[in-house]
């Protein structure tokens, strides 16, 4: 099978580029006896790739530690990396290798089926032990086929005794040096493939291609581009739609089918006029009732998922996109199938000075944050731009003002409600923060989250603070000016959201800290805004439904620091 190609290579060139991009030149490849001449044949002496191959044959597969042990005479009493044949790598390993100062060192990447894996028992990032194929898993950061170990590796595989399949463990391996105390990890940021199945080798030349094609193809080539839904809620929008529409069909990426759910009270408005008078390919939907965030974007999700649309984009009509936006963002997405969700740098925009553009230069979202109060804010708003969020990197979660969610992911951490519909976002939660929630959700559950800052979108926040940030007088002075039904909907899915996640797993310093945030919030309420307390009684009322939600979260994140790692503050 290591022959086979992938996109288009031989799968053995990618762990051998693996090598070389680390500095690694000197490679013993090691074959079973049925096909030896064949990959010295492919490969020859290694002069083509600028490296020394040498060949010894595998007289039977006696497992991958007893591989790795007939390298000892090549190997001497040097340092050596030994890397599966079938793992395909998009990683950069170079750092770990020449920095590399005995023990072992293994490589983690998260997996959707951790007990399918040998799977790393995590202490922070420390390694505590490796547990192979367990029914109950510890985490979901998977053991890659790539591992650097010094020389007291081979005595250690003389120790070693067959497993119950006959083979000597690769884990037991990994497991005496962690014994031993000398086991470093890191954790791979890019797609890793293990291509042992027909399956895999698809996804492996998939994610090959879209990093390999030119980008303007996927902008221009429907039959190369995935299908993207965009959807948007109509309630009395019909200032921002001229801008707000125009943007969307500006978009440099094709394959696009727009969605909109009619939220007004009466059938007939001036945002479905306006709509189907200048642009009337799009699909609109009527509900007789405002339907609010969460179940208006689920009704538009589940038509895409009918439609086989890949990624859905929800957007506010209060922006206007750069026309680069949709390419930008899922272009990042395609790279990395782990990538469940995604947002472009987002601005703020003055509508009131629409005359005059209104476009400024402040940040609105660079991501969702996370603090260890629990509190959740957008990434950088308020903040000039001087280019500080330049760089594209995973974020916590993305806002659901102009996100892009990948539709298997959505599928994967969807709650079954009531009556047999699947619910994306969760509609208990009429309106704010329920992007929020599915970010949580999506963490949990494995799911990256981008931030993408080659393209921009504007935002007219209306209900932005001036002055709002961390502290207690930054805290107060952000509430200033916000009507009541808002920070009622605000006090009752925070409190959602909390029930729904928080448990004695966490440390105690995040438990501690969002504890006194609590205790704090709930003083200043008391005699501030005590009009708040009525929506405790309604939370009383949806505790019931809150836990049986809580009963279907996908909580493949084992480890608890592994959320902890996104907290701030």
């Amino acid at each position: 099978k290591h022959l086979l190609p992938v996109y288009n290579k031989p799968m053995i060139y990618y762990p051998i580029e693996t090598m070389l991009k680390a500095g690694i030149t000197d490679i013993l490849i090691l074959p079973g006896k049925d096909h030896a001449g064949a990959f010295a044949q492919l490969l020859g002496s290694g002069t083509e790739f600028n490296a020394h191959f040498t060949y010894r044959v595998q007289d039977t597969a006696g497992g991958l530690a007893y591989a790795a042990g007939l390298a000892e005479p090549f190997v001497g009493d040097d340092d050596f990396m030994v890397l599966l044949g079938d793992n395909i790598i998009l990683d950069d390993l170079s750092e770990a290798v020449q920095n590399f100062k005995g023990g072992a060192h293994i490589f983690l990447t998260q997996v959707p089926d951790p007990e399918r894996s040998g799977i790393a028992d995590l202490d922070g990032t420390k390694v505590k032990r490796i547990i192979e194929k367990s029914t109950n898993p510890p985490s979901n950061w998977a053991v890659i086929g790539a591992y650097i170990y010094d020389s007291k590796a081979f005595g250690y595989i003389k120790e070693l005794k067959p497993s119950k399949r006959g083979e000597v463990e690769i884990t037991d391996l990994n497991n005496k040096y962690i014994e031993a105390g000398g086991v470093q990890a890191s954790f791979l940021k890019e797609p890793w493939f293990d291509a042992g199945t027909n399956e895999s080798l698809v996804d492996a030349a998939s994610a090959i291609r879209s990093r390999q094609q030119p980008a303007d193809k996927i902008k221009t080539q429907t039959s190369l581009s995935p299908l993207i839904a965009v959807g948007f809620l109509l309630y009395e929008s019909r200032k921002y739609l001229p801008r707000f529409l125009e943007s969307v069909k500006r978009q440099d990426y094709r394959n696009v089918q727009l969605y909109a759910l009619d939220n007004n009270a009466n059938a007939d408005n001036e945002d479905v006029a306006y709509i189907r008078a200048h642009y009337p390919d799009v699909t609109i939907q009527r509900v007789t009732q405002n339907t609010g965030f969460a179940k208006g974007h689920n009704y538009l999700m589940r038509q895409a998922v009918q439609d086989k649309a890949e990624f859905y984009t929800a957007l506010n009509c209060d922006v206007e996109l750069e026309s680069n936006v949709i390419s930008e963002v899922v272009g990042s997405m395609l790279k990395d199938p782990k990538a469940g969700a995604a947002i472009c740098k987002l601005k703020k925009w003055n509508f009131a000075l629409v005359d005059t553009d209104g476009k400024t230069n402040f940040i609105d979202s660079a991501g969702l944050a996370i603090s260890r109060e629990h509190r959740f804010t957008n990434r950088g708003e308020g903040e000039i731009d001087h280019g500080q969020y330049d760089k594209e990197e995973e974020v916590f979660g993305v806002s659901g003002t102009v996100g892009m969610y990948r539709i298997s992911a959505l599928e994967d951490v969807a709650f079954l409600n009531e009556r047999g519909e699947r619910e994306y976002f969760d509609e208990l939660m009429f309106m704010y923060k329920e992007d929020v929630d599915l970010a949580y959700r999506l963490q949990w559950a494995g799911w990256k989250a981008l931030y993408v800052p080659r393209a921009v979108a504007y935002h007219d926040r209306a209900l932005t603070a001036s002055g709002a940030g961390n502290g207690l007088v930054g805290i107060i002075r952000g509430r200033i000016g916000r009507n009541k039904q808002t920070k009622a909907w605000s006090w009752l899915n925070h409190h959602i959201i909390l029930f729904k996640y928080i448990n004695s797993d966490y440390s105690s310093d995040v438990l501690a800290a969002t504890t006194w945030y609590e205790v704090k919030s709930f003083i200043y309420i008391l005699f501030a805004e005590p009009y708040l307390l009525r929506e405790f009684f309604t939370f009383l009322k949806l505790r019931r439904h809150i836990a049986e939600r809580r009963q279907q979260l996908k909580r493949r994140q084992g480890n608890y620091s592994l959320i902890e790692k996104w907290m701030v503050g």
